[in-house]
């Protein structure tokens, strides 16, 4: 009977000690980052919650998680930033959905470098290769001024409006404006705007004069030809339109390492990385 007794709880340790290694083993499924993580400080506690807030926010309504990773440098992980953001993005299982779904933005803040990696159908049809650049026009400009919570508010919020046009099938591409074209539709409209302006004053200019030639007929009387018998009594001059003419002004960024960036692949995944 001790035999039997002993034999069963012999049984009973080794399957536990077989679902303790199963669970062990067993590869994490939830992301190991929070959405917003600040490693080096830059952000003030208030700043890094209400982010964080929207950043989850974002990321549940959409179904594409939304990350912020600051490093100090990320040569102390990678060799290069895109490398970096591909590699922490999968070794903390970052992403939403069966597909890991996700966007990342990676600083570097001690060689002020930075990469974004996309990653999943959802990610990758909202930001295209085109996308991904135009993106960039919304927070590189902050970051350029050291305006840190700016820039990331700024990231959020085009990964929002790039997501919610996906969503309704509409999505971001290189032949519409409506998203990160504003000033060259706005350029376009005051054009038109002009040109329409200046074709209504001249229409109403040429009524004017051809209303005054109705008037004109053959004279029977030769005084009105005879030198010195002309009556000038009153005379005008009559404003029609403006000529305006722009030159773009370049100007050189301030800070010259900032400015360049290019397009990465490989392994899964896309997206961009340069310097600020």
């Amino acid at each position: 009977m001790k035999r039997r007794i002993v034999c069963i709880l012999l049984v009973a340790l080794l399957l536990l000690g077989l679902c303790c290694t199963a669970f062990a083993e067993a590869p994490a499924t939830e992301p190991q980052l929070w959405n917003i993580t600040d490693t080096v400080g830059l952000l003030t506690s208030d700043e890094d919650l209400t982010l964080e807030a929207r950043a989850e926010e974002i990321s549940a309504q959409y179904g594409v998680g939304i990350y912020l990773l600051i490093l100090e440098d990320y040569s102390e992980y990678y060799d290069d930033p895109y490398e970096t953001a591909y590699e922490l993005y999968h070794q903390n299982t970052l992403g939403m959905g069966e597909d890991r779904d996700g966007v990342i933005l990676l600083m570097s803040m001690s060689d002020r470098k930075y990469a974004t990696f996309f990653y999943g159908p959802k990610a990758e049809y909202a930001f295209d290769a085109y996308g991904q650049e135009l993106m960039e026009e919304e927070f590189l400009d902050d970051f350029r001024d050291d305006d840190w919570y700016d820039g990331f508010e700024d990231y959020l919020e085009v990964c929002a409006e790039y997501l919610e046009r996906a969503e309704a099938g509409d999505p971001v591409r290189k032949d519409d404006s409506s998203a990160g074209g504003s000033s060259v539709s706005g350029i376009g409209t005051t054009i038109l705007v002009c040109l329409g302006i200046s074709a209504v004053i001249a229409m109403i200019v040429c009524l004017i004069l051809r209303g005054k030639m109705k008037s004109v007929r053959k004279g029977t009387h030769a005084d009105a030809y005879v030198t010195g018998s002309l009556n000038l009594t009153a005379s005008r001059d009559q404003y029609t339109h403006t000529t305006e003419t722009r030159t773009k002004i370049e100007h050189e960024s301030s800070d010259s390492s900032g400015g360049d960036s290019s397009a990465c692949s490989g392994g899964g995944g896309s997206g961009r990385s340069g310097s600020f």
